[in-house]
């Protein structure tokens, strides 16, 4: 064998040596970009979940707020003194004839 055909060879063999490690690179990374994507999908979840949670503790906390305000008024107070049996002092009870 002639000294070119010779060191084509040896190049042609190091051309196949390097697209393989760089084949192996690119794998690498894809399957290391695969992993990374799961990975945020599921932090993505999960902070989904905490959004849905604090969205409704908001709602709950509106909820409350509401009947506070709804408590304080005449209205409820009312409502509830007559619950127990209170009436009004300009209130007159009548009741049927036994």
């Amino acid at each position: 064998m002639s000294e070119t055909t010779a060191a084509k060879k040896k190049s042609s063999l190091w051309l196949w040596i390097i697209a393989a490690v760089v084949l192996m690179l690119c794998l690498f990374l894809v399957y290391k970009t695969a992993q990374a994507n799961e990975e945020l999908e599921a932090k993505n979840r999960e902070l989904s979940e905490y959004i849905d949670a604090i969205n409704a503790a908001n709602n709950k906390t509106h909820e409350m707020e509401e009947e506070i305000r709804y408590r304080a008024t005449d209205e409820y107070i009312e409502e509830a003194a007559r619950d127990i049996g209170l009436i009004d002092p300009n209130e007159t009870i009548i009741s049927p004839e036994e």
